[in-house]
């Protein structure tokens, strides 16, 4: 039994609602039971409102999978168009789908096996490329023509406030007030522009009011607010020309990326204004001192956070920032976890402890400062640990079985990539996907190799540890004679150089250091201190250990 598969794709989400791709997929049936095959649901693929210059399309990676599991005979397709608007990606697609030996049928173009046919489908691949590219550019010129004599057709979505009101006639289609949605406007403009809030106030204040956005989340995005308060349609003058394509090149592949455009090349569309220019102009002044603002708070401003990007949650991974909180007329400096305010998507916030500045960064820098004064600790838990595992074989076991479950996915690996028979549901395996996945592997046993050989040339260890212990004494003995008056800045590139990371736990801190070698090469040790907190101060509670990593 042959076993047949269709694909069918429109470009445009109002072509994928108008059931366009739907009529597609008729005549496709219509076909396939005039061949007198039978089509299995299982076997329809199709992309809705996707761009066929792309390649990255569920539907497709779909169809692609069974062609490469072998699951497919004949695959038809109303046009090669269909199939891809580029012709190198049409000559790709068909390529593979011939060496999985699959016959493709477009209704609208014979084809045959042979140099001619494959020559004239790919002029025709081409030719279809152009045109394409001809319509868009004839598009955009029409659009940037109405633009210039007002016509607000040319903007796609009415703005928040507005609505659209078609007209046979594009060049009468006009913009609305909604009386609703621009009481909602006004008010953030005038919540930013009198009140001279920040937009995550606007968000707050949105929230308690259970004002909803068009499309009814509870919660209003910022950036989405900050576009509206931006955009210059609420005075009177729509912008049209605001954003550009560019092409850019990733990772061997050609993408879109979205820019903005220099404000001096918009064209300015008159529309009913919903506030008057004089608080839209306060409105942006606002932004740009809030923007301001959040730079000096992110670079330091009046408080300056000591350990300002190293402090993480380990309760949810989110970074800690550092905040102020005013009681009773005092002002008190934390470091809090940046998911207790998250408040624009739907997880729930985080329950970790606020900690205090002054405890959490004092508690650090001591130990910081025991590290630069005592850096023999290094070698000494080294030797702690190898004492009490020099009877230890677990080490030699458990390299040995991860060598082994690496070994055996490398050959479970070869076996699918080589032989089709048994690929099986763990899905075809391209060239690139089996290199990768080798090369991953690979690696991963040599770095086995290199911890085998760290465990067992202990003499490269005690070398590396030296190296290290002479370059944090070289450290120490610069700041020595002003250790207890070093400025911020200094103490700031000191805890910089020796601090990876810090975790804030629900009941203790924990310290990874990143301690590493002078330049000319050796081990990286990290050092980990963990300190338990139990109604105390952090700083008295700092219980050191250590471990290799």
């Amino acid at each position: 039994m042959i076993t047949v598969a269709l694909y069918a794709r429109v470009s445009s989400k109002s072509q994928a609602q108008n059931n366009t791709i739907e009529s597609q997929i008729a005549e496709l049936k219509h076909r396939i039971a005039a061949d007198k095959h039978e089509l299995l649901n299982e076997y329809e693929f199709k992309d809705d409102g996707l761009s066929g210059w792309s390649l990255e399309r569920e539907g497709l990676d779909a169809l692609r999978d069974k062609v490469g599991e072998d699951q497919i005979d004949k695959i038809y397709i109303h046009s090669p168009d269909r199939l891809s608007r580029k012709s190198a990606h049409q000559m790709i697609l068909l390529d593979e789908f011939e060496k999985a030996g699959v016959e493709v049928i477009f209704l609208n173009h014979k084809t045959e096996n042979n140099p001619e046919s494959k020559l004239l489908l790919g002029m025709q691949g081409l030719v279809a490329e152009y045109e394409c590219t001809k319509i868009m550019e004839r598009s955009r010129r029409g659009k940037l023509h109405r633009a210039k004599k007002g016509c607000v057709s040319v903007i796609g979505i009415a703005p928040f406030g507005y609505n659209r009101i078609k007209h046979v006639d594009r060049e009468k289609t006009k913009f609305e007030i909604n009386e609703e949605e621009a009481k909602i406007v006004k008010q953030m403009f005038m919540w930013v522009g009198q009140e001279r809030i920040s937009i995550r106030e606007v968000v707050r204040r949105l929230r308690d009011k259970s004002i909803r956005t068009r499309t009814g989340k509870k919660v209003w995005c910022p950036i989405i607010i900050w576009k509206l308060l931006r955009n210059p349609a609420y005075k009177g003058q729509a912008a049209f020309g605001k954003l550009k394509r560019v092409e850019r090149r990733e990772r061997n592949k050609q993408k879109v990326s979205i820019c903005r455009t220099d404000e001096d090349s918009w064209i300015y569309i008159p529309v009913p204004k919903i506030v008057d220019e004089g608080l839209f102009n306060k409105v942006q002044k606002q932004l740009d001192e809030n923007r301001k603002r959040a730079r000096i708070q992110r670079e330091g401003g009046k408080k300056k956070y000591l350990l300002q990007g190293l402090v993480v949650c380990q309760n949810c991974g989110y970074a800690y920032s550092g905040a102020q909180c005013g009681v009773e007329g005092k002002k008190f400096s934390y470091y809090r976890c940046s998911s207790t305010i998250r408040i624009t998507d739907g997880r729930e916030k985080c329950t970790n402890k606020l900690v205090r500045t002054d405890m959490l960064e004092t508690a650090i820098w001591e130990k910081v400062k025991n590290l630069l004064k005592n850096p023999e600790i290094i070698k000494n838990e080294y030797h702690r640990r190898i004492a009490e595992n020099k009877n230890d074989e677990s080490s030699d076991k458990k390299f040995a079985r991860r060598e082994n479950q690496i070994k055996q996915g490398i050959e479970k690996l070869m076996e699918d990539y080589y032989s089709q028979e048994n690929v099986g549901d763990k899905g075809y395996i391209s060239k690139e996907e089996f290199k990768q996945t080798m090369k991953r592997m690979r690696e991963r046993l040599r770095g086995i190799e290199e911890e085998k050989k760290k465990v067992a040339d202990q003499k490269a260890i005690e070398k590396g540890m030296n190296l290290i212990i002479n370059s944090i004494k070289s450290l120490y003995s610069s700041v020595k004679s002003n250790l207890e008056q070093l400025d911020w800045q200094t103490k700031r590139g000191i805890i910089k150089a020796l601090v990876e990371r810090i975790q804030i736990g629900y009941d203790q801190v924990e310290v990874a250091f990143r301690i590493e070698e002078p330049a000319q090469g050796g081990e990286i040790f990290n050092l980990q201190h963990c300190t338990g907190r139990h109604d105390k101060e952090i700083s008295e509670m700092f219980r050191v250990t250590f471990s290799f990593l």
